[in-house]
Order: structure tokens, then sequence, then C-alpha cells
């Protein structure tokens, strides 16, 4: 077992975001796993993949991140999500804390915001 204090799965259709929010959990002492879109991330969590945190992107071509987190809540209702998200679609998330979101990183995010964000959840 390792020191990790965690496992991440980072979903994000963008490169950078994917790069800039791993590097900054490592650093923060988390195991990180990232996917570019959210049907690669529920075709992880239903091939069994169970992070401890899912950091999900809210705006992604395809499946996005409503839908997304709505599927992985459906599939594995103890999985906390957290959702990054702009400023712009913060109201239109909102309502999923009524749904199960446990919280939200606005983007975009600095290590003290993500280290806040991240340790509410997972302790």
């Amino acid at each position: 077992m390792s020191d990790s204090k965690g496992t991440v799965l980072v979903v994000d259709d963008e490169d950078l975001v994917l790069q800039v929010a791993s590097d900054l959990l490592r650093h923060l002492g988390y195991s990180v796993l990232t996917s570019p879109s959210g049907e690669k991330a529920i075709e992880r969590i239903r091939s069994g993949l169970m992070p401890d945190l899912v950091l999900l992107d809210v705006i992604m071509p395809g499946l996005g991140g409503v839908e997304t987190f709505r599927t992985i809540h459906a599939l594995k209702p103890e999985l906390p999500v957290l959702i990054s998200t702009g400023y712009a679609e913060r109201g239109a998330v909102q309502a999923l804390t009524e749904e199960g979101v446990r919280g939200f990183v606005n983007k975009p995010y600095n290590m003290e915001t993500l280290a806040r964000r991240v340790g509410d959840v997972l302790g």
C-alpha cells in the first residue's frame, strides 16, 4: 500500500487542465488517474476502477459533466464527485448538490483551493 492520501480520477477534455490538476493533486499527496471524457471515465468505473474521488469538468464534448455525474452516481452512489466549473456554469450545476454532488471547485483553481475542496471530501 502506498502513502497516498487517496486516488482522484480527474475527468476533463482539456489536456492542460488534466496536467495541472494532476500535478497539483500529486504534490498534495494524492494518486491521480485521468480521463479525457465522461464516456471514458464511466467505462473505467464500469470495468472496476474505484477511485476515492472524481474531479469532474462540466463542459465537455460528447457526454457532458452533468450526464457523466448522473451515470457515475447511478453506478456507484457512494463515490464522491467534485464538480470543476467556470463561474458561468455555477448556477446551472448548483442543483446537482441535491442529487449528491459533494462540492464545486471553481476554475481556474489554485493549489490551496483544490487542497481545501478535496480535503473536505476525503478528510
